[in-house]
């Protein structure tokens, strides 16, 4: 290839060469026509001379190009063969490598083909063995079937059913004693949670003592207060919704106007009305309405600002003005002798104690612990449990319904189901124990479960009772034969009824009457 460019390039030379004389020889004759033939003739000559010259220097320069890529060529054709021999040695190699890989990958074939014809005839002998074995199982099992007596159904079932049994009883077992650790542990736990939030919390007040007495020292009054028509009494009990009495004892004792029952701050406001106006002339009696009037809404204004003050000390926000109100009035309301209000503010400061060991939101555990006996202000003229009604007022006043929840679930009216329900519980629990809280004697208790449990006797039909949580709940099983299916709801008013006249107690009582019937057989 390289050999066809020199000549062609030669060729091109030349080519060129021939050009440039032919070129100057026609502007040599052009220039010359006039001059004489010697002066041609002589031009002429250096004219050829000078193509001769660069003819040969051309020729020259071509043959040494020449040479030069024939050189370059003989050592490339040299290279070329080198290579070629090598690859063709390579090619014989790689030629002798793939024949000795087919001759193995042929011999492999034949190999997998005899390892084929040897598996599939192992299949087979297997198969046959799987029957024998199949049908030797079967004449095993029925003849063990036939000389035990059991079918082999029924032995699994049983079998199945004695591990199952044997299963549940092992984590019957693991469960208990997780269950009893657990228990302790929790104990423990709560302990010393218990003994931490109590040694941060010192009370520095004490129980108020609650009068619902005015003494008579004028003995001359005797007889107009005890009239059946004597207008001061009765308009007091009007105004009030109060039971009052005059109870008058041996010649040492000073007679009383006793006042029971009733709304706490109306039974306080009738309280200091029969004290001012009692010892006075019954022409000032006249005046009965207007001193209760005044008594009540100072007593009212003195409630609404407690509340607000227990609002303040606790640090909370958005308690509606009544719920404040309610809270105060709590003030005139004792249980087992122990002041509500200080009950309810010592209850919310306890409950935001316990909330902080257990994780729980202490301002929502000192909310419900404000909330819980609100009930209490208004049980005397709504019926149902003071837990339930705090709760519902609650709810009714803007509080959310997990707090409502909580309050309602401190008696179990309400299943306890979260955290804040057992912190509110617990932190109730503590200030109704804590020594000095309540002046409540074992005595007058086992005194007011005898008088509950004589009551209950009295009635035909019982077959037996139980007095629950603390006096709170009766529970009374009849006589089916005795005691018919309506008569149950009678029964249980006439029960609750007879409790209330023979029997003294704080808060309420629920009667629950059950008649049961059982039919049994045996085979």
């Amino acid at each position: 290839m390289d050999l066809y460019k020199i000549i062609f390039l030669a060729i091109g030379s030349f080519v060129i060469g021939l050009v440039i004389f032919s070129v100057l020889v026609f502007l040599l004759k052009r220039r010359l026509a006039g001059d004489n033939g010697e002066q041609r003739k002589s031009i002429l000559r250096d004219a050829q001379k000078q193509v001769k010259k660069i003819l040969e220097e051309s020729q020259v320069r071509t043959e040494e190009r020449l040479q030069l890529m024939r050189e370059e060529l003989e050592a490339n054709i040299t290279d070329r063969g080198e290579d070629l021999k090598v690859a063709e040695e390579e090619f014989t190699q790689q030629e002798h490598s793939a024949t000795l890989a087919e001759n193995q990958i042929k011999k492999q074939e034949k190999e997998i083909e005899l390892f084929q014809a040897k598996v599939s005839g192992l299949k087979e002998m297997n198969q046959e063995q799987q029957q024998k074995l199949g049908e030797i199982k079967l004449s095993m099992r029925g003849e063990l079937e036939t000389r035990s007596g059991i079918e082999a159904a029924q032995k699994k079932r049983s079998l199945e059913e004695n591990i199952v049994e044997e299963r549940q009883l092992e984590a019957q077992k693991v469960l208990k004693s997780l269950n009893e650790e657990l228990t302790s542990s929790s104990k423990r736990l709560a302990s010393r949670m218990l003994a931490r939030g109590l040694s941060r919390y010192a009370p520095q007040f004490f129980w108020p003592k609650a009068i619902n007495s005015v003494e008579i020292k004028d003995r001359s009054l005797l007889d107009v207060l005890t009239a059946e028509d004597n207008p001061f009494i009765l308009q007091l009990r009007e105004l009030s919704g109060v039971n009052i009495d005059i109870l008058v004892g041996q010649d040492h004792q000073t007679p009383i106007i006793k006042l029971a029952g009733g709304f706490g701050m109306y039974r306080e406001a009738a309280r200091l009305t029969a004290e001012e106006l009692h010892g006075k002339p019954p022409s000032a009696w006249s005046k009965t309405k207007e001193v209760y009037e005044r008594h009540r809404i100072a007593i009212e204004a003195h409630a609404s600002k407690l509340g607000r003050q227990a609002v303040r000390e606790l640090k909370l926000n958005g308690i509606h003005p009544e719920i404040q109100k309610m809270v105060g009035s709590l003030n005139w309301r004792t249980s087992y002798r122990q002041n509500q209000f200080l009950h309810t503010v010592e209850v919310a400061r306890l409950a935001g104690m316990l909330a902080g060991e257990l994780g729980v939101d202490p301002d929502m555990a000192k909310r419900t612990g404000l909330l819980h006996d609100i009930g209490k202000s208004i049980d005397y003229r709504i019926e149902g449990s003071h837990a339930v009604i705090s709760g519902d007022y609650a709810d009714r006043f803007g509080e959310t319904r997990l707090i409502c929840d909580a309050v309602m679930s401190h008696h179990n009216d309400l299943r306890v189901e979260t955290p804040l329900a057992w912190v509110l519980k617990a932190a109730d629990t503590l200030s109704g124990a804590r020594p000095g809280a309540r002046v409540n004697l074992e005595e007058d208790y086992q005194v007011r479960l005898s008088a509950i449990a004589d009551v209950v006797r009295s009635f035909p039909g019982v077959v037996k009772s139980a007095i629950m949580n603390g006096g709170r709940e009766v529970h009374v099983e009849v006589n089916h034969k005795k005691v018919t299916t309506e008569e149950i709801q009678a029964m249980s008013t006439a029960i609750a009824k007879r409790i209330e006249q023979e029997v003294q107690f704080p808060g309420q009582i629920k009667v629950l009457v059950t008649r049961r019937f059982e039919v049994s057989a045996v085979a």
